[in-house]
């Protein structure tokens, strides 16, 4: 039974991905996952099927280990920089070019 670690999941619409071991990523669908919803990071075991457009799934999941609420796995994007700190990085950029002249 091939064991990985979910990459990301959206409980809000029923999705994610599964890391394998081996490095490859694939799908699951909510309705296989038993018991609670999976968050970023949970080890999972799984069985690999294949779905009807030819993709890899992850079928039969189940938690074996479950990550910290605090994990940072999964998330690929921090906040946006806001108006403020962009203008203060152009103030800077600017300063240090006129120094080195």
């Amino acid at each position: 039974m091939p064991t990985g670690r979910v990459k990301l999941f959206h409980a809000d619409r029923n999705f994610g991905f599964v890391t394998v071991d081996d490095g490859s990523e694939v799908y699951v669908a909510g309705d296989q996952v038993a018991g609670d919803p999976l968050r970023s990071g949970d080890e999972v075991e799984f069985e690999i099927a294949e779905t009807d457009k030819g993709r890899k799934a992850a079928t039969e999941l189940k938690v074996t280990k479950q990550a910290p609420a605090d994990s940072p796995v999964g998330r690929t994007m921090t906040a946006p920089p806001s108006w403020d700190e962009l203008e203060q990085r152009e103030r800077e950029r600017r300063m240090a070019r006129r120094r080195r002249r």
